[in-house]
């Protein structure tokens, strides 16, 4: 019998459960400051369920669990929040909108195992369905930033909007069905350089020269000049949404940087699109990420009715925080939570005959809601040592001599200051 986890998987000790709930707890008090409220989907979905924005072959599709139920019925554990998401709105044509949910919870991709990825993780998303406008990214990119600020991570959020993407590469030639793959390449910029970029886009045989005069469009240095620049109307109409956020960013207070050619989720989002960056560089992946997609719930509606067009668009923003970067930049920051346990204060009866009075002691400061626990070594010296090992910050070391005089002493492990109180 295996004694070992599953490869991709791991255990939770007490110590890491303790700062992953921390970070959580932030997070959803936060959510709930806006105005969000929780949402949780099943873990198993039905397999077109999942699968039914994906051709069979493609990467998503290959990485679902597949499961089967009694009625041997296909079935698969869910991959992410927003397919869920979807399936719930379209099947509550009632529901009222702007629908504000937070949803975290674990998901599962059975894919290749490196580090950072994971079979099993968490995902924690926020996102407003019915809702247009830059008014509300503002305002969720405030909450995002919020959050960030309240754990003790300084972060900069770098943004973009995907029609820039799109409309730099059109105002020079590029087919429509070619973008994808121009973009693919140039998401890549800052890790490979124009040269690397160019030389990947030739190739692809696709056209370097479009290729490169889209980098030198995009490597303006500010949304004038870019607007000063342009003159495709999709672009255009993307620098005037990323301007309309920026000034809303700028009133909040929300650091920012632009990038005109990061890129997300080309088949998914539609407009405006962020990332958030650690500023110690202690990580450098993105420590969350979101943006708009406002065709995507529609195409799911269309798709669940048996069409391929989409007759009703769905506007749909969200944001999703990455907990495990997180929690590395935590512990390199030494902000994270350096105890096993939570409980603050630790009942040590001497002996049998003084557990029924020490029983009474830990009630009364459980009903003062301060976690309490009871020590039933009997012995002073391992009390102590187990204090060490929780983190705990007050003790009550209970004796007979302590119930004759009808008193006992709370003392401060930091302080060693002690309080004493009657029985």
């Amino acid at each position: 019998m295996a004694v070992e986890t599953l490869k991709g998987t791991q255990d939770f000790d007490p110590k890491k459960s303790i700062e992953m709930n921390k970070v959580m707890d932030t997070i959803k008090k936060n959510f709930e400051l806006y105005g969000f409220r929780p949402f949780d989907t099943p873990l198993i979905e039905y397999m077109e369920t999942l699968t039914m924005k994906y051709e069979e072959d493609s990467e998503i599709v290959e990485e679902i669990f597949n499961v089967k139920d009694r009625g041997n019925r296909e079935l698969g554990l869910r991959y992410d929040l927003t397919t869920p998401l979807c399936r719930y709105v379209a099947s509550k044509p009632q529901l009222k909108k702007p629908f504000r949910r937070y949803h975290i919870a674990k998901v599962f991709r059975d894919g290749p195992l490196k580090k950072g990825r994971m079979r099993e993780f968490y995902q924690c998303d926020g996102d407003v369905i019915g809702q247009e406008g830059q008014e509300i990214e503002g305002e969720l990119l405030s909450l995002f930033y919020t959050t960030y600020k309240n754990l003790g991570i300084d972060v900069v959020l770098e943004l973009n909007n995907n029609k820039i993407l799109r409309g730099s590469l059109l105002e020079f030639g590029a087919n429509e069905e070619d973008l994808s793959s121009y973009i693919l390449s140039i998401d890549k910029l800052k890790k490979i350089q124009k040269e690397g970029v160019l030389k990947e886009i030739e190739e692809k045989n696709l056209d370097t020269q479009i290729c490169s005069n889209a980098i030198d469009l995009l490597s303006s240095k500010s949304i004038e000049i870019l607007k000063e620049s342009s003159s495709n109307e999709l672009l255009l109409e993307g620098v005037n949404e990323l301007s309309t956020l920026v000034t809303l960013l700028d009133f909040q207070k929300v650091p920012y940087r632009l990038n005109f050619s990061l890129s997300r989720g080309l088949d998914i989002y539609t407009g405006n699109i962020w990332e958030s960056y650690d500023l110690s560089n202690s990580v450098t992946s993105s420590l969350g990420a979101g943006g708009r997609y406002d065709k995507v719930i529609g195409e799911y509606m269309a798709l669940a009715k048996g069409n391929k067009e989409v007759t009703e668009l769905v506007p749909a923003v969200g944001i999703s925080f990455g907990l495990v970067p997180m929690m590395s930049v935590l512990e390199s920051n030494e902000t994270s939570i350096q105890k096993e346990g939570l409980t603050t204060t630790l009942i040590v009866p001497l002996s049998q005959d003084c557990v029924s009075k020490a029983f009474k002691i830990a009630d009364k400061f459980r009903n003062e809601n301060i976690n309490t626990e009871m020590f039933y070594g009997y012995s002073m010296k391992k009390a102590f040592k187990y204090c060490d090992y929780l983190g705990v910050e007050n003790i009550v070391i209970l004796g007979e001599k302590d119930i004759e005089k009808n008193a006992y002493v709370l003392k401060n492990l930091k302080s060693k200051e002690e309080t004493i109180f009657s029985l």
